[in-house]
């Protein structure tokens, strides 16, 4: 597996349930749900290794949840099933703390939950603690009372010795698990590891049938290399799905006037429309590829210059009745189209409407394909007003915690040491192992007749799912700033240059295109003092704080 992002959003549905349970909701759910665009993933085969970690997690629970139900109820009455209850919550609750952000309460509703547990559980055996032991010190006298009436204890000591053989079974079982999960994870998703077999089943006792909807995934796409633009449907409030996190956006609206000692040949004037705005944007900003050298190994050479159109799933089913939705959802049974022709790109561009949004894109991918930039602009004009939006977003790096696959040995003991904690927590973890068997991932229920538009539109993509608001490294954070910075520094030139030559007065464009590039952003601090950013408008991303002499410093 040659890419990194996708080999490592592979691991991460083996590593994190909750991301293996939201890449299935979001996009094997429903069969009219559109395939969003997602640049370098492999999105078919990361959804299949959901689908196998689902599986598998369901199997392992399955197994354990049967064998510890015999255990207890062979053990009831044996002091150190209590003891090892009490334990495993105590541990469950130490981790739970120690696993806790900065950005998180120690004690989130979890850990409450889990300490209110463990308190009822300490309660019951404080109430009982009498019965419960007296059973074993009067073991000695029920056994002669047994010898004395002709019974027996054999059935009580079987009882107990089958009841630690299975608890020694149960921990044999949740050792392999680790230990097998551990070798598929350094085997099959380590950096530079060989192409290897697909192993697992997608299917379980447990377990959904989501083979059909991977279909879609692993078609690809149909439309690509065709002309045109991609269509976007979303749900929800951001229509950018896949871009990130927003950055800062900034719009102006400048009243236009033509110069009154303008002298250049009417013939040779350029005309100022929509589409030359788009075109002479795009020529300036392409340009930058034969500047490469601006960036950290050429990634400008790389930028690309993109359209695309944006539509909010629930006006798109409001204007089924119009002409132009059949451009974007022909049929209510299959899902939208994911690209759009040009004469329908065109028309967009010229006459946006209020469901449907034309934007021209520019993007570049930096770090291995870990960060993107991506920048989205919209303008409009007439005679009388220009309208210029601009809107970045930054796809962060995916989460640390995913990326621990490049720090796993083969042949390490520690999959061993996992199985035997796993073990001692195991009566604390029986709640959440059963919820996990009982849950259930199904098609949302619908009134008959009621076309609800939560089915056709996109709200996140794979890769987002897996990113965090969060820098790991000081370059990455500098070199975002250059990428939008370098981008920006064409586009509002470009802009001037055909005001002017098309005999339009470029002073108040200038005057507001002044207040846009004073308002930018400055980073300060050293590596013991916090990265200060000012004149920003939207949320930033996070820099993690380490411990040390270099300490990483938060924004």
């Amino acid at each position: 597996m040659s890419d990194d992002t996708t080999r490592y959003l592979c691991a991460a549905s083996y590593l994190d349930p909750r991301y293996s349970t939201e890449a299935i909701t979001e996009f094997l759910v429903e069969p009219t749900r559109p395939v969003p665009p997602s640049p370098g993933l492999d999105a078919g085969r990361v959804l299949t290794e959901a689908v196998r970690a689902r599986a598998r997690r369901k199997n392992y629970d399955g197994l354990l949840v049967g064998l510890m139900a015999v255990v207890i109820g062979l053990s009831w009455d044996n002091p150190l099933l209590y003891g090892w209850i009490v334990l495993s919550v105590i541990l469950l609750v130490a981790r739970s703390g120690k696993n806790a952000t900065a950005n998180e309460r120690v004690f989130n509703p979890r850990t409450i939950a889990l300490l209110l547990a463990a308190a009822v559980v300490a309660w019951l055996l404080l109430l009982y603690s009498d019965e419960i032991f007296a059973s074993g010190r009067s073991y000695s006298s029920r056994y002669a009372e047994d010898v004395e009436f002709g019974d027996t204890p054999g059935d009580d000591t079987a009882r107990v010795v089958i009841g630690v053989v299975l608890a020694v079974i149960v921990l044999m079982v949740v050792t392999f698990e680790r230990w097998s999960l551990w070798n598929l994870l350094t085997t099959r998703f380590k950096r530079f590891a060989p192409p290897a077999p697909d192993t697992g089943s997608l299917q379980g006792i447990f377990t959904e049938d989501f083979r059909g909807q991977l279909g879609r995934y692993q078609r690809g796409d149909e439309f690509a290399g065709v002309p045109g633009a991609p269509l976007v449907v979303y749900r929800g409030y951001k229509p950018f799905v896949g871009a990130g996190f927003r950055r800062d956006a900034w719009s102006m609206a400048i009243p236009l006037e033509r110069l009154d000692d303008d002298e250049s040949d009417p013939e040779t004037r350029r005309e100022l429309t929509t589409e030359t705005l788009y075109e002479e944007i795009r020529g300036a900003i392409a340009d930058l590829r034969q500047s490469a050298a601006l960036s950290p190994d050429r990634r400008l050479g790389g930028l690309t210059v993109t359209d695309a159109v944006f539509t909010p799933a629930a006006e798109l089913i409001d204007h089924l009745t119009d002409a132009e939705a059949a451009a974007y959802l022909p049929d209510i049974e299959y899902p939208p189209h994911t690209r759009l022709t040009e004469a329908d790109v065109e028309r967009i561009r010229r006459e946006p409407r209020e469901w449907a949004r034309y934007y021209l894109c520019f993007q570049v991918e930096t770090w291995d394909r870990d960060l993107v930039l991506t920048t989205f602009l919209h303008v409009a004009v007439d005679d009388t007003t220009l309208y210029v939006e601009w809107t970045p977003f930054m796809l962060p790096p995916i989460r640390a915690e995913y990326r621990v696959v490049d720090k796993m040995r083969q042949e390490s003991l520690r999959p061993f040491g996992q199985g035997l904690l796993a073990w001692l927590e195991l009566p604390a973890s029986l709640p959440g192992r059963i919820a996990n068997l009982a849950s259930w991932i199904r098609q949302p229920k619908r009134e008959a007749g009621v076309l609800d538009p939560e089915r056709y539109g996109a709200a996140s993509t794979l890769r987002e799912l897996a990113a965090v608001n969060l820098f790991t490294d000081y370059f990455q954070l500098v070199d975002v700033e250059r990428y939008e910075k370098i981008i920006g520094s064409r586009l509002l030139p470009a802009i001037g240059k055909l005001l002017g030559d098309a005999g339009f007065s470029t002073a108040k464009f200038e005057e507001q295109a002044a207040v846009v590039i004073n308002n930018d952003i400055s980073i300060g601090g050293d590596n013991r003092a916090p990265i200060t950013q000012t004149g920003q408008r939207g949320p930033r991303p996070r820099v993690p704080r380490t411990t040390g002499r270099n300490a990483g410093t938060e924004a």
